[in-house]
């Protein structure tokens, strides 16, 4: 299976805070900088959504996968 890049938040409008992520097994997982007991898990697989602490601050985030990035980057 191929993983995509997997998006949330994109409303330009609204103040978001903008989350890190990185991938820990089928999880990607989104936490903020700015609201340290914030986070929001992905399973690329499944698509089950897990939020931690959310807050009143939209949270925005982009995963690019490995193997995407060294092919943009080239």
């Amino acid at each position: 299976m191929i993983m995509k890049v997997l998006n949330f938040g994109d409303l330009d409008s609204i103040p978001t805070h903008a989350c890190e992520a990185h991938r820990s097994g089928d999880w990607i997982v989104f936490r903020c900088a700015e609201c340290p007991d914030y986070e929001r898990r992905i399973n690329w697989r499944t698509g089950e959504v897990k939020v931690r602490n959310s807050s009143e601050v939209l949270h925005s985030g982009t995963y690019l996968p490995y193997q995407l990035e060294r092919v943009s980057c080239n």
